[in-house]
């Protein structure tokens, strides 16, 4: 452009400007890379650009190529930004642009040596342009659209898998790892059921059920989530939670501990009616146990072995409002919690063994059983 104008329509600062117009892209580019927000760097850059038009237009004395050059670089440029918004607001900046600099170093016009075939062909070539440019915006939107849409289907995508994997597992799942099966040498496991379940369900109907459920289940998950508690499964009224897998967790059996007592507090606000609260009991076992996904197309994470079978068994053997331990998991917290000796019990498929109630943090003194309270007989599973 600057080969096109003859030297003596350039003065001295008309060559400055000129200059500077070369350097400033570069300069534009920094500040964009150093800019801790990228999207208003480059707003800001896009109307200076503009109002550096100005300047341009003037020092190269309105002719036409040059300036329509500049011109059309910067339609462009402002209709794949934002569109025709960004555009007036460029042409605006334009216009400041050209009144300093029109006051600065005035008006040096030569319409006689451009003929209107050429300003003709030019203002054909920025109609074009802007045709080219509103297609060229419209259809970096629908890709911003469906970029935008396709980042929602992920979060939801990403939080379905949360709500039925364990974290740890969901990274697997999608590197494709198949089959995911993992051993654990040490956890707890709990099992909780509502108590006199069938004939409550049949006093509800089917939907007081499931909302009694939905609102139970749901202070137990709050309560997980917050002591680190790893959810497995609901299976009607029962409901499944490990300490120690698939995440490793310190002192799980103090924090099943923890979590048993939440349970309780939880059943305790989950009304049934206005007299009626729900009661639950609650079985715990500390043992190795096995993890995996299992299924193909509702595919779920298990936990699966003899300490899943005892603490199952356990729980059956509890009573309402109470928390009945095994001997393993009494060894590993009574430096802490308030245990009773229930007795021993006999377990299908595993023989006689000791149990101790794990007493509510919550419950009262006088409503705790004594120690020399006699058990009722121990059924045999």
């Amino acid at each position: 452009m600057l080969a096109s104008v003859s030297d003596d329509h350039l003065s001295r600062e008309r060559w400055g400007l000129a200059a500077f117009f070369v350097a400033w892209p570069h300069i534009a580019y920094w500040l964009a890379r150093t800019s801790n927000d990228v999207n208003r760097a480059e707003q800001r850059n896009l109307l200076t650009d503009f109002f550096l038009g100005g300047p341009m237009a003037v020092a190269f004395s309105f002719q036409l190529w040059p300036t329509t050059t500049f011109f059309v670089i910067g339609m462009i440029n402002s209709l794949l930004f934002g569109g025709i918004r960004w555009m007036f607001r460029a042409w605006t900046m334009l216009g400041l642009g050209l009144v300093a600099s029109t006051a600065l170093f005035g008006i040096n016009l030569h319409p006689d040596s451009e003929p209107l075939t050429i300003f003709l062909s030019i203002i054909a070539i920025i109609s074009y342009v802007v045709f080219i440019g509103s297609v060229a915006y419209r259809l970096r939107m629908r890709q911003r659209d469906t970029r935008a849409a396709l980042e929602r289907e992920e979060r939801n995508s990403q939080a379905l898998l949360a709500n039925v994997f364990p974290e740890a597992v969901i990274p697997r799942l999608r590197a494709g790892e198949s089959p995911i099966a993992d051993q654990f040498a040490d956890v707890t496991v709990i099992f909780a059921d509502v108590v006199e379940f069938t004939p409550l369900s049949e006093r509800l109907g089917p939907k007081g059920t499931v909302l009694l459920l939905n609102d139970l289940f749901r202070r137990f998950d709050h309560a997980a989530a917050k002591l680190g508690i790893e959810k497995i499964e609901t299976t009607g009224d029962g409901y499944l939670a490990v300490g120690g897998a698939p995440l490793p967790l310190d002192n799980h059996p103090e924090a099943v501990a923890e979590f048993a007592d939440a349970l309780f507090e939880a059943a305790r606000v989950t009304a049934v009616s206005e007299s009626e609260h729900v009661q639950i009991r609650i079985g715990i076992h500390t043992g190795p146990v096995f993890g995996g996904v299992i299924g193909e197309s509702r595919f779920h994470y298990k936990v699966f072995g003899e300490t899943v079978n005892i603490a199952s068994r356990i729980q059956a053997q509890s009573r309402p409002g109470r928390a009945l331990v095994s001997e393993t998991t009494y060894k590993r917290i009574h430096h802490r919690y308030a245990l009773e000796e229930h007795g021993t019990i006999e377990l299908k498929g595993h023989g006689a063994m000791r149990t101790h109630w794990l007493l509510p943090r919550s419950s009262k003194p006088e409503s705790r059983p004594s120690a020399g309270e006699t058990p009722p007989p121990a059924r045999v599973e």
